[in-house]
């Protein structure tokens, strides 16, 4: 665990010890010709006898490899003072394990002589006062690496972020598990990009935040040049710039590689059947039906033609039908129409408008009021969603 029960985020102070927990890193090893560990410990601060990488192998816990790898970055170091002082900072106060120390370490092992008092205590004050409590410090570490927890740039990009994200610093830290570049690329590039899509893409900063953390986050961290790329692929699809919808056809043209789109339309071409007109249709209506797979769109197509009767035209013209889960929506919703037709409790036909609406707004309309007449349309319904579920 990162964060160890029982103790609080952060304290005020934010203090730390002089040098690591033990129960958090390895302790020196003791030779039978040592006395004690305490002169062992004593010889090890002696800078003649002091190793960087017998350092980093046994305090830092990497493989001797990887220490053998970084330990010429660290020729500096004469004693293990400082160092001990940023693992205790990272052990104690950022409260990572050791095997996230370890993992910091190699990716820059030149946080071993960062100063604690001047570098990194003021850094987890600034990001304290923003909100972030130790836990949430410790994962930027583990996930941007530690050069990203000590550089000048990292409060100014956590404060572009946070507004976009409505202030929720545990959105941010989730959004680097997918994305660490929110917080790593150049800012100056970060604000051109982000009004870039906001002013030719009409994203609001609601839409900005959702991109954060999602798959098309790393869109904002791209440079202009590329997302211009990506403004050209979306006008393909045919919706107007400056419109909600080309948001989606943003998402289509970064999430498609023009090779899997030119497949894609090939596909609803050459095994649906579909025309070329009928495919521009779809794809201007809903741009993202480009994402999902061709099996669900394979099934999907083949329930809507075979059980519900519909034709081509008439799904390009609904595209959404081929994104909607199968067994848990179509089917089940399919068959409570089937059942009120068959009663003659409901003489609609359009089976989009069913499919379309929310889960509360189906029960409230196509189950609720017919209940005294068909008392198991309930378990009809509940029955096909039940045995999706088990599927």
């Amino acid at each position: 665990m990162l964060l160890l029960p029982g103790r609080p985020a952060l304290s005020p102070a934010l203090q730390y010890s002089p040098s690591p927990s033990p129960s958090r890193l390895r302790p020196l090893p003791c030779t039978s010709n040592a006395p004690t560990s305490a002169s062992t410990a004593a010889d090890a601060a002696t800078p003649s006898s002091f190793s960087v990488e017998d350092y980093l192998v046994i305090r830092c816990n990497l493989y001797a490899n990887v220490a053998a790898r970084v330990a010429p970055e660290l020729s500096a170091i004469r004693s293990p003072s400082k160092p001990d002082a940023v693992l205790a900072f990272l052990a104690n106060t950022l409260e990572l394990s050791p095997p996230l120390i370890a993992v910091a370490v190699a990716r820059d092992p030149t946080i071993l002589t960062c100063s604690v008092p001047r570098t990194l205590a003021p850094r987890a004050e600034e990001l304290c006062a923003l909100g972030f409590t130790a836990f949430q410090m410790g994962l930027i570490v583990a996930r941007c690496g530690a050069a990203a927890f000590r550089s000048r740039a990292l409060v100014p990009s956590v404060q572009f972020w946070l507004p976009y994200l409505r202030g929720r610093v545990d959105k941010l830290v989730a959004a680097l598990k997918g994305n660490p570049g929110l917080l790593t690329a150049d800012l100056r590039t970060v604000k051109s990009t982000v009004a870039l899509l906001q002013e030719e893409g009409t994203l609001t900063d609601g839409d900005v935040g959702w991109f954060a953390i999602s798959y098309c986050s790393k869109l904002l961290v791209a440079s202009p040049d590329e997302v211009d790329s990506v403004l050209a692929r979306a006008d393909e699809f045919g919706v107007p710039r400056k419109t909600r919808a080309f948001k989606d056809a943003i998402i289509a043209a970064f999430s498609v590689t023009p090779e899997r789109l030119a497949w894609k339309v090939a596909f609803f071409r050459d095994e649906l059947g579909w025309t070329e007109a009928q495919v521009k249709t779809a794809a201007a209506k809903m741009p993202t039906l480009m994402t999902v797979s061709a099996e669900r769109i394979r099934r999907n197509w083949e329930f809507l033609t075979t059980e519900v009767g519909m034709d081509a035209e008439r799904v390009a013209s609904f595209p959404a039908l081929l994104r909607y889960d199968l067994e848990g929506r179509l089917v089940p919703r399919f068959q409570v129409m089937r059942v009120l037709q068959a009663r003659r409790l409901w003489r609609g036909s359009d089976f989009n408008n069913i499919a379309a609406i929310t889960e509360e707004d189906f029960v409230a309309k196509f189950i609720r009021p017919f209940l005294v007449k068909v008392p198991s349309l309930a378990k009809i319904y509940e029955a096909a969603v039940i045995e999706k579920e088990e599927q």
